[in-house]
């Protein structure tokens, strides 16, 4: 495994109080997101029958701690990852260190941004999972890094992304249970989610609360909050065509159904041009 840091850190954590932490949101991911998502498995086999259509080498932009990234890489492809975040990269470094050596061999992680960072290959394939392509915040630094993927792949390779389709008549401020988990360390944890939009500014900030309780300790709550840009359909393909692509295939989920107005998420697979 290789791995290079470039770039300001986002792992400074914001002072804590006893009763309430108020955590940089990428640390905050890095410490629960596996718990939620280590078993949602669907667009890790759907960007593998991409691969299965072209090869490697593969590129995963904003990789976050390798839950899609290792599986590509337990498959025999050599995928290399980006990310901004120190601590994200590091979770995702010591979940390969535990793989074998010829699966760590494979894997290449890089810090930096996906706006601009320049890796010195090209590659047949390159996705952006999971929402991540909405933590882009203006349409500069979307053009920016559809551009920079552009850059990396290889003639006529294919790019993919999934965001969640917009509902903008969900209740505001309503504070919604996600789920309860239980750590291996005895952690009981239960996940809370809150929602506000900026239709002006076409955002939507995410407050999510952690409950975290073990045996007879009081609760302590961890607070995150991040801010997305939520796109719409007909956006997404006029992005994606501005920045030389041609948008090949779209879909409602990822497991081949057709998009449509009640569709959960929205998955675009497009060809550079």
């Amino acid at each position: 495994m290789n791995t290079s840091k470039k770039g300001k850190s986002s792992s400074d954590a914001s002072d804590i109080s006893a009763d309430r932490e108020m955590l940089d949101p990428y640390e905050a991911s890095a410490r629960y997101y596996d718990l939620w998502h280590e078993d949602f498995n669907d667009d890790v086999e759907f960007y593998l029958r991409l691969a299965e259509r072209t090869g490697g080498p593969v590129l995963e932009c904003m990789c976050g701690t390798g839950r899609v990234l290792i599986p590509f890489a337990r498959k025999g492809y050599e995928i290399a990852g980006v990310d901004r975040s120190a601590t994200m990269l590091d979770r995702c470094t010591t979940k390969v260190s535990f793989e074998r050596p010829d699966v760590q061999h494979r894997i290449e992680l890089h810090q930096g941004d996906v706006v601009d960072i320049k890796l010195d290959r090209k590659f047949r394939l390159a996705f952006m999972p999971f929402n991540s392509f909405l933590h882009l915040l203006t349409t500069a630094e979307q053009e920016k890094a559809l551009l920079n993927v552009r850059d990396h792949l290889e003639d006529g390779g294919l790019f993919s992304f999934a965001v969640f389709s917009p509902r903008l008549d969900r209740p505001e401020h309503l504070v919604r249970h996600r789920g309860t988990r239980v750590t291996t360390q005895g952690e009981i944890i239960s996940w809370f989610e809150a929602q506000v939009f900026d239709q002006g500014n076409q955002r939507t900030t995410v407050t999510y609360f952690y409950d975290i309780s073990k045996q007879d300790k009081p609760v302590r709550r961890v607070t995150t909050e991040f801010t997305l840009r939520y796109l719409f359909f007909r956006e997404a393909l006029e992005l994606l065509s501005r920045c030389g692509f041609e948008v090949i295939e779209t879909y409602g989920n990822y497991h081949g159904g057709g998009f449509t107005a009640t569709s959960p998420i929205m998955v675009f697979v497009a060809r550079k041009r």
